[in-house]
């Protein structure tokens, strides 16, 4: 009987293949990651941010094997209990479309808050159109062989037990309330100068060691000390800020308040704060997780009081002419800078702008001031804060006209701009020169030659299966081929996918993608400086002392690869 011939490994390799593979494809779940954020969100942990959402989901999708993201679909700011939001109808018309046959989210919540909507999308909607749903944190994968009614029941619970918890809330909350009218004390930490009773936590007693620096403090300011000379003076004697002291005394873990220092601004909280007379002030905060309410701030107006509630520390009347005088230097510093004036410029740098040698923010504050001629000069400076609040002059940044931060920062951005927009045209320019076709040429004969080879190897993928079943090629012969080929196409591909990438650089009509991009071209004709287009742009501005401005601007990583382009082009096409 002849003996079947046994094909050379090497001959196998320039044979047949991409049976399997091609199986394989078949396979992959075209996967839509769905991520929301809503007011119902709202004073939850950073896990339900729209970044960590995005990323908890895109990293889910990538280590699965069977998972090709196909696009993310983002609600912000729509709520769950409806489910018509722009992203998610879009995501369902392309599940309709047969563009996607797997959703993935973080959990059910984000899905709907509906529990009876969600689980028609769960039991209906989704098998009819045959698409795999996950849930990350619930555990829920519809495709699990181990799924069953309980574990589609849980998530559910959770969205039900959300809206039970809202009324839990709703009743600690009006609890709360009864017990502050009593004149209980609720905060979590006490107020400077006081301390929580030993025998009943919810009632403030004096502190000796603290007592005395708050009266001290009142009695500076009634002398006539400006808030930043006091703050200086404590600072200068070392005495803790009241933040510092609790960090001192173990009652607060925080490390922000080990470093933190008397300032204009809590010298001032402390000579406004009418605890300080017996009274319990409480209402300054509204919190409502029933309402979908975040932390905020009160109007003064709506703060309440109880009288009497702990031992007084300052006496009405040193309260009463402290309180003069707060006003009176209020009012001084109003008609120097205008604030009763009708001139409001915008702070357009707010949280952008800092102090090159001390790192401080630069606070803006204007100027409304009558000339020697009877004019009127309005202006507003930006001033380092370490200056101005902890009134230390260590630091040598002292102010910038914000009109010249204006006109540099315009002139910067219309130079990055225009700078941009040339460097394109430039690029597409030796990109049409004879060079650059011949360039662009090659790179697509490049692209041909390896999109036949992956051809190649998926035919040859499909011979070595063959040759395996019919015995002509062992087990380790064939798997050893398989991995081989596996490891060449996905080189391949890799390749292709960066020579596709070349091929659009080097288009004759060539225009470069991003987020800069994006921003070059809305912005291209601004007319005026407004804060939209310096939130698009600038990073950060540190001012030195010479009135230098050393602007960073945001995707400058973007910005130099298009320079750099433009400096290979100009290599290939010499």
């Amino acid at each position: 009987m002849a003996r079947k011939k046994r094909l050379d490994v090497n001959e196998v390799l320039d044979r047949e293949r991409a049976k399997i593979e091609f199986q394989e494809e078949q396979n992959i779940y075209h996967t839509a990651g769905y991520i929301r954020l809503s007011i119902e969100d709202s004073g939850k942990t950073d896990g339900y941010s729209l970044e960590n959402q995005e990323r908890l989901v895109r990293d889910y999708i990538a280590d699965q094997q069977d998972m090709r993201l196909y696009r993310l679909y983002i609600d912000n700011g729509a709520t769950g209990t409806v489910f018509e939001r722009p992203a998610f109808d879009e995501m369902m018309q392309d599940m309709k479309d047969g563009k996607i046959n797997c959703i993935v989210v973080k959990d059910l919540s984000r899905l709907g808050r509906n529990y009876l909507e969600a689980g028609n999308y769960l039991e209906q909607i989704f098998p009819f159109f045959r698409v795999r749903f996950i849930s990350i944190t619930d555990g829920y994968d519809s495709n699990s062989p181990d799924v069953t009614d309980e574990s589609l029941i849980i998530p559910l619970k959770n969205i039900i037990n959300e809206g039970y918890a809202k009324d839990i809330s709703q009743k600690i909350t009006t609890s709360f309330e009864a017990r502050k009218k009593q004149g209980q004390f609720m905060g979590k930490y006490p107020v400077y100068g006081y301390l929580k009773d030993p025998e009943n936590k919810n009632h403030l007693i004096v502190n000796p060691e603290t007592c005395g620096i708050v009266k001290r403090i009142f009695q500076m300011r009634d002398s006539g000390m400006a808030l930043g000379a006091i703050a200086s003076q404590l600072n200068e004697e070392d005495i803790p800020s009241p933040a510092r002291y609790l960090w001192i005394k173990g009652l607060s873990k925080e490390e922000r308040h080990k470093d933190s220092y008397w300032d204009r601004i809590n010298v001032k909280r402390l000579l406004t704060n009418k605890m300080y007379l017996g009274m319990l002030v409480y209402g300054k905060e509204r919190t409502s997780f029933a309402r979908g309410i975040k932390r905020q701030r009160v109007p003064e107006s709506e703060w309440k009081y109880v009288p009497n509630a702990h031992e007084a520390i300052i006496d009405q009347e040193l309260f009463d002419s402290v309180q003069r005088k707060l006003e009176g230097a209020k009012q001084d510093f109003f008609k120097m800078t205008g604030i009763n004036e009708d001139y409001q410029p915008e702070n357009l740098f707010r949280g952008r702008i800092h102090c090159s040698d001390c790192g401080r923010a630069m606070k803006m504050t204007k100027f409304v001031t009558t000339r020697k001629d009877g004019s009127i000069d309005r202006y507003a400076l930006y001033e380092c804060c370490r200056r101005k609040q902890l009134y230390d002059l260590s630091c040598p940044q002292r102010s910038i006209r914000k009109a010249a931060v204006d006109k540099t920062v315009e002139e910067a951005i219309r130079f990055h701009i225009r700078t941009f927009l040339d460097t394109e045209q430039v690029i597409a320019k030796l990109n049409r020169s004879l060079k650059g076709r011949a360039v662009a040429s090659d790179i697509q004969n490049r692209i041909r030659e390896k999109q036949r080879r992956i051809s190649k190897i998926e035919r040859l993928s499909t011979g070595i299966y063959e040759d395996y079943r019919e015995g002509i090629l062992n087990e380790e012969e064939y798997l050893a081929l398989r991995k081989q080929y596996g490891e060449e196409k996905e080189d391949l591909l890799k390749e292709v996918d960066a020579l596709l990438l070349a091929e659009t650089e080097h288009e004759a009509d060539y225009h470069s993608t991003g987020s800069l991009a994006d921003i070059v071209r809305k912005y291209a004709e601004f007319q005026e400086l407004n804060r939209e287009i310096v939130e698009a742009f600038i990073a950060d501005i540190q001012v030195h002392t010479d009135s230098h401005l050393a602007i960073t601007f945001a995707f400058e990583d973007e910005f130099q690869r298009l320079i750099d382009m433009a400096e290979q082009r100009r290599r290939e096409t010499v």
